[in-house]
Order: structure tokens, then sequence, then C-alpha cells
């Protein structure tokens, strides 16, 4: 039992250091620590803080936890499965799953890679539900939370030490950007009368 808990214990340290050590923006790694901690002000974690307000999900309107935002609601759902597709990644179950396994799937390089694809992709959620919510402006088309998401990759790439790590954020982009739109416009959506 006692090394179990070690393990444990000793798994949420090397997670966090590779938090903290990769190359993003400050204000993404406390973001990330946050979540991966689960403490992100989702509206089951301010009901906590005997917040009264809707408790719903702004994108689907279902209980907004943290494992629902980021991982069950259909905007969340399109976004892993787009990786998903593209990469042949599985899907990220929870927290744990994206910390632990998700981003933990090859070499060093790659590990950075994946960690900074998965910050990308759950700031993207996470500031466009922010948006909704503060701004009260309508949610995004699926599309432009992609799109955001492939732009905070090539502004994160260019903060990358290591050219082979850049290429690879800017390809990754790259690839889920086409092949989104080139999926979207082979079943009739007109892509280019949303994207803006």
């Amino acid at each position: 039992m006692r090394s179990m808990y070690a393990a444990l214990i000793n798994n949420g340290v090397r997670v966090s250091q590779d938090i903290w050590q990769v190359k993003i923006p400050s204000k993404i790694r406390i973001f990330l620590w946050y979540l991966k901690r689960g403490v992100i002000l989702t509206k089951d974690n301010l009901a906590r803080r005997n917040w009264n307000g809707d408790k719903s999900c702004t994108f689907c309107h279902c209980p907004e936890t943290i494992q629902h935002l980021f991982f069950h609601c259909t905007y969340a759902k399109f976004l892993w499965r787009a990786v998903h597709l593209m990469f042949g990644l599985p899907p990220p179950l929870s927290i744990d799953d994206l910390f632990v396994n998700w981003s933990k799937r090859g070499s060093k390089l790659y590990n950075s890679l994946f960690l900074i694809a998965a910050s990308a992709l759950c700031w993207t959620i996470w500031i466009t539900r922010n948006e909704v919510v503060f701004d009260k402006c309508r949610p995004n088309f699926f599309l432009q939370v992609l799109f955001r998401g492939t732009y905070w990759l090539r502004q994160w790439a260019k903060l990358q030490r290591r050219e082979e790590l850049r290429l690879q954020l800017l390809l990754a982009g790259q690839r889920l950007e086409t092949s989104a739109l080139h999926f979207f416009s082979s079943n009739g959506w007109l892509s280019n009368r949303f994207i803006g």
C-alpha cells in the first residue's frame, strides 16, 4: 500500500515538473497546474464556494464540471476527435489520463509536443467558455474553436528553443486545420462563411 501511495506522489510531482518545464506562457502553466489539481473555477467548483448561479454548461447545458467541460462537452469531444482522426491519438478520458498517459506517449520531444498541444486545446476550451459566460456572446462554431487552438500552437511554437519541436508544432496545427477544412467542405459545409 505504501509503495502505491509513493508512486502516486512521485507521479504527481513529475507531472507538475513537466508542466513547469514546458515552454509556454506562464499564465498557461498556472492554468494547467490548476486544471491538474482540479481547482479551475468551473461552475461546480464555484457552487462549492456558495455561488448560486446557473450550474449548466454554456455550450450544451449539462452540469458543468472539469470532467464535462474538457472531455465530455460537444466542443471538447470535437477537438479531441479531430486530434484522434488526424494523428491517431485516442482522446483522453480524464485529467489524470491527459497528464499521466496521453501526454507521455513517446520520446521527450514528443512528450513536450503532446503537452503543448493538450495545453492549446484546453486553453481554447477555457477561454471560449469564459467569453460566453462573461462577455455574453454566442458560442463559436466548432471550426472557430479548433482554429483558435491551432493559433495558440503557432504562437507557442515561437517560444521553443528546439527547431524540431517548433516545426512539429507548426505542422501539427497545419494538419489539423487542413483536415478539418477538408472534412467540412467535402460534407457540404461552407467553412469560409463562418471563419473570420
